[in-house]
């Protein structure tokens, strides 16, 4: 599916999102502290817009994407090549992270966890390739506050379904968004999902936009 919308994947997030999640990404980047040489793994990279964040904002970081959907990678090799960025990426699944354990200081996944076959996998993954020091770093979609959300739902079955399906020329994508973000848990019950690991600790999470999406970091429990 991702495959077969890469082509028009960047165009469709700055239309539907009016350029916000760009915002986002920086704002998740900027809640980490990072430091220089810091390794970082970007999970479900797509088309590298994240991982071209974190060398945005501290050009000596060594980012490394992988993600399943050969077509996307393509596109985020051809703009680390134009833009002349150095970040690295490789196929590679979330659930069998293709590094040994203790490699990174910050593993990162942005708009990505709801589409694991295994979230809990993909957890444990991630707390295996972090450093005893590491952070994890997720974005991901969630559910709006009350008093937003009958506008959100119009927005999501008129603009996201229609729209997104009409230019991406795949309405069975874009029905899939909807419905993966309102079935995803968010907020206080995605972190009981990351407590009920018994990976992490000092696990935090921040919303966005009146709650359209949230930052989750943590740390790996020692």
């Amino acid at each position: 599916m991702f495959n077969d919308i890469s082509r028009r994947y960047d165009l469709l997030n700055d239309i539907l999102s009016f350029g916000v999640h760009r915002l986002w990404l920086k704002r998740a980047v900027r809640s980490i502290p990072l430091k220089d040489n810091y390794k970082i793994l970007d999970l479900a990279t797509g088309t590298g817009n994240f991982a071209f964040t974190f060398l945005k904002e501290n050009p000596t970081l060594e980012v490394t994407g992988i993600d399943i959907a050969e077509n996307m990678l393509e596109i985020a090799r051809y703009k680390n090549w134009k833009f002349g960025r150095k970040a690295n990426f490789v196929v590679g699944d979330a659930t069998q992270i293709p590094y040994p354990s203790d490699t990174f200081d910050l593993v990162s996944i942005s708009f990505g966890i709801r589409n694991v076959q295994d979230i809990k996998l993909c957890l444990y993954e991630i707390f295996r390739v972090l450093k005893p020091t590491g952070h994890f770093l997720i974005v991901e979609f969630g559910r709006p506050k009350s008093w937003f959300k009958p506008f959100y739902w119009i927005y999501q079955m008129t603009i996201i379904r229609y729209l997104g399906g009409l230019i991406g020329r795949n309405f069975s994508a874009y029905n899939y968004l909807v419905r993966t973000v309102n079935n995803f848990p968010s907020d206080k019950k995605f972190v009981e999902l990351l407590e009920k690991t018994n990976l992490f600790e000092s696990i935090k999470y921040i919303p966005l936009t009146f709650g359209i999406a949230y930052i989750y970091t943590g740390k790996p429990k020692k």
